[in-house]
């Protein structure tokens, strides 16, 4: 029996243009570094891009440490919710996107849905990556919406 997520964080904002727009900027992962604290950007590797299978790899960076995840595009619905898999740290991220008025509500979510391979489990036990990984995280997809929404409404 599936018990769920075994860890959730989210962040919420409204972005005053339509979701089209934001649609093109949360499926385009090449481009995800010029918003996010630690993506650095990624390359896609198999598959259309931004189409359920496709596979990508992602490039991070925390300080003086660089690692890349290895990841699968799990849930396309265009112009509302675009979700992938990282496969090392077994964690779903997904944008939701929500028409309200001549804005969009969007909604980035991180779920970890299984124990993270041996190698990430060492990482976050020595604290490397920070003294407390989901509260950056957490402030990362806060930030990462504030840097989409100044981009966007310009």
């Amino acid at each position: 029996m599936d018990s769920g997520p075994l860890d959730v964080d989210s962040a919420k904002i409204l972005i005053d243009v339509p979701p089209t727009q934001v649609w093109g900027v949360v499926t385009d992962v090449e481009g995800m570094g010029r918003f996010s604290p630690e993506n650095t950007g990624a390359r896609w590797t198999s598959g259309t891009p931004a189409t359920v299978g496709s596979r990508f790899i992602g490039a991070n960076r925390h300080g003086p440490v660089r690692w890349k995840t290895h990841c699968t595009v799990v849930d396309v619905v265009p112009e509302q919710r675009f979700s992938f898999e990282a496969d090392e740290p077994k964690a779903r991220w997904t944008y939701h996107l929500e028409p309200s008025g001549s804005g969009t509500l969007v909604t980035e979510t991180r779920e970890i849905y299984a124990t993270p391979v041996w190698w990430v489990r060492l990482v976050q036990k020595s604290k490397v990556l920070g003294s407390n990984r989901d509260r950056l995280m957490q402030d990362g997809m806060r930030q990462t919406l504030e840097r989409m929404k100044v981009a966007l409404e310009r």
